[in-house]
């Protein structure tokens, strides 16, 4: 990454809540904001005097105050909104596809939008339907989530910041325009053209870090190497389908043991064409290890989807709690979205 980079960089093999705890602290140092613990909790309530750019020339700035409309729930998207949340923006949305593809499936968000509720590392999500429900939501002291037209979800909920989530590594129509704060993550957007900023988000010493307003985008790396393996760990689908599977998150597998079974759907003109209608093909382990990640039984995929993960370390001790590198991440978020409070309207 080049001059344009800006901010913290995360260790690569540092840990965990004692670095998340430390980031929102400066933070909140750096705003003037002190917290007082909530009885029987660990949650704290920021308080929020007051917060002073040279762009604005000071104002108040209230973090329950402001709209935060994330675009996906996967594991980095569901660590930003638990961050966040956390940290006082309590008023957010998750916008999800109708069959999401999350594979870490334990700590993302995205598993509200098929069982009506999810709660990760203490934060809940409930599915909504309305924008009425969002309110809600909000006013139970959850996240809402909801599979709904993102067009009109901004046009008519009118978000303070839009959090870019789905992973999708290529632009896909984001515009800074789109909100007063755009923020977008990993690959394939451009800081100060399509979003505000972007954050780093493959795993390593930048893990976290933020471009803003330079005119720079992330390259696209291949996944970290976790004892020598990369692409090998992830499970793709090679054609569309329905993956089937008596698997689990958290069971062990061999190189080369069948996890699940990828049934091909055709239509009436493929019949007439001679396809067989129950092609299928078997999806297999590519190396030995703990599944980390993997898809609901039942799931369309399409050809290039992420069915699952394989960890060759073996762990199975933290498959409920979001790791390191998501809390990375969404540190990076929220320190992107703090530096950027001069575009917002000033709380009343």
């Amino acid at each position: 990454m080049s001059g344009g980079q800006r901010g913290r960089s995360g260790q690569g093999g540092q840990s965990t809540e004692s670095t998340t705890s430390t980031m929102s602290t400066v933070i909140l140092h750096h705003l003037g904001i002190r917290q007082l613990p909530v009885s029987n909790s660990s949650l704290s309530v920021p308080v929020v005097p007051g917060y002073h750019t040279a762009a604005s020339g000071g104002y108040r700035m209230d973090p329950s105050r402001y709209r935060i409309l994330i675009r996906g729930g996967g594991e980095l998207a569901s660590a930003t909104a638990h961050h966040l949340f956390r940290e006082g923006f309590t008023r957010i949305l998750i916008l999800e596809r109708r069959f999401p593809k999350a594979v870490r499936r334990s700590v993302c968000f995205s598993e509200a939008i098929l069982d009506g509720r999810a709660t990760v590392d203490g934060v809940t999500v409930v599915q909504v339907r309305t924008l009425e429900g969002v309110e809600e939501a909000h006013r139970q002291g959850t996240i809402g989530i909801m599979a709904a037209n993102l067009e009109k979800v901004i046009e008519q909920w009118r978000p303070d910041v839009f959090i870019e989530a789905t992973m999708l590594r290529q632009n896909w129509g984001l515009q800074r325009s789109m909100a007063p704060v755009v923020i977008a993550l990993g690959p394939g957007y451009t800081a100060g053209k399509d979003c505000h900023a972007v954050v780093d988000t493959v795993r390593g010493p930048s893990v976290g870090s933020v471009l803003e307003d330079t005119g720079e985008n992330l390259e696209s790396r291949p996944p970290a190497d976790i004892m020598g393996f990369t692409d090998e760990r992830s499970l793709k689908a090679v054609r569309d389908g329905i993956f089937f599977t008596q698997l689990k998150i958290g069971d062990k597998v061999e190189r080369g043991e069948r996890v699940g079974t990828v049934v091909s759907v055709f239509g009436i003109e493929d019949y007439r064409r001679g396809v067989p209608i129950d092609a299928s093909y078997t999806v297999t382990a590519r190396i030995s290890g703990v599944i980390r990640g993997l898809l609901r039984d039942g799931v369309p995929v399409k050809k290039g989807d992420r069915i699952g993960d394989v960890d060759p370390r073996g762990f199975t001790d933290d498959l409920d709690h979001l790791s390191d590198k998501s809390r990375r991440v969404a540190e990076g978020v929220h320190e992107a979205l703090v530096d950027m409070a001069h575009l917002l309207s000033p709380a009343t």
